[in-house]
């Protein structure tokens, strides 16, 4: 099950919860004052890889390493608020 993180509108606390991907997150409530004023905060994730480290694995990536060098190239993109 993942875990979801939320910030209370009402006591403007953060909390995490472990729950079912299938819950509806609109009848989250909050763990500190029990609000049902909840919004659900978009987060990273991380992945374990299982296995043996390769002798590849064990130097820094560089540009040399990526089958398309062009994507280097391309503009940093910008945030809707710099526009």
């Amino acid at each position: 099950m993942p875990l979801y993180e939320y910030t209370c509108e009402d006591c403007q606390k953060e909390f995490t919860l472990l729950q079912s991907a299938s819950v509806n997150k609109e009848e989250t409530t909050c763990e500190f004052c029990g609000s049902t004023k909840v919004a659900h905060k978009f987060s990273t994730f991380a992945s374990k890889v299982q296995g043996s480290p390769s002798s590849r694995s064990s130097k820094p990536v560089t540009e040399k390493d990526y089958p398309n060098k062009d994507v280097f190239k391309l503009p940093i993109p910008r945030l809707r608020s710099e526009l």
